[in-house]
């Protein structure tokens, strides 16, 4: 024990004599144990970490599909209810809505994303509240319930953590309620990536209508009850609902996955999944590259102390002591480099928790780092570790005595070609992840030319929702025409308008329509079309053309015929052969709107989208309570949002605001997948560039280091070029040539290396001149030997 406690000194002793190197071999191995750490717990967040409920594995997820439309839809009300009966399958059937809030506590109104969830959610899932209850389990599913569960940040936050919240009146959504209880610190709900601050109970089910389709549904399997079994009863389910209401359920089909399979929605998984394995294999290449990196600098220094371990075998030292010596000075520096990774990976850690994406959902990235996942990262590094320092250690160990002994510093020896090999492996895996990262930026450059369909710049928004207050319908049309009126007059500004849903916004509204007197959906369904509510001159407001027709304008009231714009990739599609302005197109209740115009189709949903049918009702005729306001201008994007703001906040000081952009902005989260992959791989790339450099002037510091008494003798007596040329010519095997230069440069013209290292050898200097110049003219050198 004793003299591994000796063994542990002298390495730090070690590492501390050359704080160059040990500095870099840290910063390779911190770097890679963030990264790696990081990586693999984003995998494991996304695909493989269950949620903290009871017994995840019988958890399902069921979804909507229309023969003719969207996958993986909401469910109404009725048909939930219809599910939940199948009680011989399903244990229970919890609905959750996503949905915003005002929420209110001493006055100061915010807007929260919380969601709107059936009283047995908890029970079901098997969620106990950190503090407090969840919503009362006794009372009848269609009595009214005030009570709010908030989550346990939000808890931290609002309230510092105090139970007297307990039964507290907050106001949600003006209206008052009490705090029930509060969420466990590690349930964040079900959908990754959102994080509600709040549940509150759902109203009593509408049976009444099952078009109304807003709930995702959470079920949770009888024992015994498999998966397949689960399928096989929705689906006839489905097919019993599709003969009895085919007004509203023809073409409906349920679909039902296991719960680690819904985690991220199944049309966002593929994404995801292909994000995440080329995330996990750059971090696997910037492993391998740390390894050549440590591997290079460890085969340097081992060759460095060649004759120190020598002269230790020689006083009798063991091959097994020389290799237990060596390891554990291995062992030394990975434990430095796990302290420092671990000091890297909670840094980067609460940097990505605190981020929050600028969108109507708000999206987070929370990254919460596993203990498993950092252990495994922490093992793999530090065997890594030891494992390229065994090569060098038991290599060291086998070499002849008195060689070792007799063994002068300079020289690059026998380890050059193990040296150029590692440089080389070292190039190529860099190279191979600067590629990629600059792949996926050209990516990202194409993706923001994409032609979007209007112009972005100069617009701002701003997002208001009176619905959150109370507004009946007659006081919201009210304030939206004074805030439209008194932000007209806003200086700089020179277009206004409102919309349902932002371009990009994710915020998809669909409507079941089809053209007047058509039948041939009937086998299908209805055709699922995108639905967004304009004010008049939101196309002139976002300069989108329109190719026939017209414009929303004073004309289209709530009085006046039902009219309706469409895109020209909806006329394409129900009109082929033109002539769209004037038909009708019919909804399923069997209201008929008028075509007045055809606009340029947009990119709505994604930037990549190909062009998606869309209808556009106005505002007047159809309201909203959720809007956004757009604004077009010169002038100074801030000073204008502020001005907007005032102007909301003039009207009713209690309304939220949120959303508040500019348009440029805004249309930026649409970049976001290719933003995120290529700033991860980028970063990565630039983390590989960063391990090479490192790695390289490590070796090439050590190389310098022991080479000191060589180029000081050449230094006394020869120019700074013949001195270059000698250390090119001796280590271009090793790949070191561009490292060399200038290294050698700056120590031969200050003649530093001159003064401190070669005049500590035991030899005059008049001799240290003669030997430099007889080490550059061999034939010099043998003839007078020969005297």
């Amino acid at each position: 024990m004793r003299g591994l406690w000796a063994d542990i000194v002298y390495g730090v002793q070690l590492q501390r004599r050359t704080p160059a190197v040990t500095a870099s071999l840290i910063a390779i191995l911190a770097v890679t144990i963030a990264a790696n750490t990081i990586a693999f717990s984003l995998v494991e967040r996304l695909f493989l970490k269950a949620p903290p409920v009871r017994d995840p594995g019988h958890l399902t997820r069921i979804y909507t599909t229309f023969a003719n439309g969207p996958d993986y839809f909401t469910l109404s009300d009725a048909d939930l209810a219809d599910i939940r009966a199948l009680d011989a399958i399903f244990a229970g059937v919890v609905a959750e809505a996503p949905t915003a809030v005002s929420f209110s506590v001493a006055g100061d109104a915010e807007r929260l994303w919380g969601e709107t969830v059936s009283r047995d959610y908890f029970a079901v899932l098997g969620v106990t509240p950190a503090v407090g209850r969840t919503f009362a389990a006794g009372r009848d599913a269609d009595s009214s319930d005030d009570s709010v569960v908030i989550s346990y940040r939000l808890w931290r936050r609002a309230f510092h953590g105090s139970t007297r919240v307990l039964d507290e009146r907050v106001l949600l959504n003006g209206r008052p309620c009490r705090v029930a209880g509060i969420a466990p610190e590690t349930f964040h709900g079900m959908m990754v990536g959102v994080e509600p601050e709040m549940w509150r109970p759902a109203a009593a089910l509408r049976r009444d209508d099952r078009g109304a389709r807003a709930y995702f549904a959470i079920g949770r399997l009888q024992p015994g009850v498999t998966i397949e079994q689960a399928r096989g009863a929705v689906g006839a389910l489905a097919r019993r609902l599709q003969e009895s209401y085919p007004t509203t359920n023809r073409g409906v089909r349920f679909e039902v996955i296991a719960e680690a399979d819904g985690r991220v929605h199944p049309s966002a998984r593929g994404g995801a999944l292909d994000l995440s394995t080329a995330l996990a294999g750059v971090s696997a290449l910037l492993l391998l590259l740390a390894c050549a990196n440590i591997a290079g600098i460890l085969l340097v220094r081992a060759a460095a102390r060649r004759r120190e371990i020598g002269i230790r075998l020689a006083l009798g030292a063991t091959r097994r002591r020389i290799v237990r010596q060596l390891l554990t000075e291995s062992a030394v520096l990975a434990l430095f480099a796990g302290a420092a990774g671990l000091v890297l990976t909670w840094t980067a850690v609460r940097m990505l928790s605190a981020a929050r994406l600028p969108m109507r959902v708000p999206l987070s990235i929370d990254v919460p780092v596993d203990a498993r996942v950092l252990a495994f990262s922490l093992a793999v590094t530090i065997v890594a570790t030891l494992l390229v320092g065994a090569a060098p250690a038991v290599a060291a160990s086998r070499t002849d005595v008195q060689a070792l002994v007799k063994r002068e510093e300079g020289g690059a020896g026998r380890g050059s070609l193990a040296r150029a090999a590692l440089v080389a492996a070292q190039v190529a895996l860099a190279l191979v992840l600067l590629i990629g990262g600059a792949l996926f930026l050209r990516s990202l450059r194409n993706a923001a030319r994409v032609d979007l369909g209007f112009d972005p710049s100069g617009i701002v928004m701003t997002s208001v929702d009176v619905g959150l207050q109370g507004y009946p319908d007659t006081d919201a049309r009210r304030f939206w025409t004074r805030l439209r009126d008194r932000a007209g007059q806003i200086p700089g500004t020179e277009a206004v308008s409102f919309t349902s849903a932002v371009p990009f916004e994710l915020n998809i509204t669909t409507v079941p329509i089809r053209p007047e007197g058509s039948r041939s959906g009937d086998n299908d369904g209805w055709p699922q079309i995108d639905a967004v509510t304009v004010d008049a001159g939101y196309f002139h407001t976002m300069a989108v053309p329109v190719l026939a027709g017209r414009d929303f304008d004073q004309r289209d009231t709530i009085d006046a015929r039902p009219v309706a714009v469409v895109n020209d990739a909806l006329a394409r599609r129900f009109w082929p052969d033109g002539g769209a302005v004037g038909r009708r197109l019919t909804r399923r209740n069997g209201d008929n709107v008028v075509i007045i115009g055809v606009v340029r189709t947009t990119k709505h949903i994604t930037l990549g989208e190909a062009p998606r049918p869309l209808v556009y009702f106005p505002l007047a005729q159809r309201g909203s309570s959720a809007i956004t306001l757009i604004a077009r201008g010169a002038g100074s994007p801030s000073s204008r949002l502020r001005a907007i703001g005032d102007v909301v906040h003039s009207l009713d000081a209690a309304v939220p605001l949120y959303n508040v952009t500019t348009m440029e902005d805004h249309v930026a989260v649409a970049l976001l997948p290719a933003t995120a992959a290529a700033a991860v791989l980028s970063a990565i790339a630039a983390a590989a560039l960063v391990l090479t450099s490192l790695g390289l002037y490590g070796s090439v510091w050590e190389t310098v280091a022991r080479r000191t008494h060589e180029i000081g003798i050449r230094g006394t007596g020869d120019p700074a070029r013949r001195v270059r040329r000698g250390c090119r010519d001796r280590d271009r095997r090793g790949g070191d040539a561009f490292c060399w230069q200038p290294l050698v440069r700056r120590g031969v013209e200050r003649r530093r290396l001159v003064r401190r290292r070669a005049c500590r050898a035991p030899v005059r200097f008049r001799v240290r001149r003669g030997a430099s110049r007889l080490a550059r003219d061999p034939d010099e050198s043998r003839r007078r030997a020969s005297l």
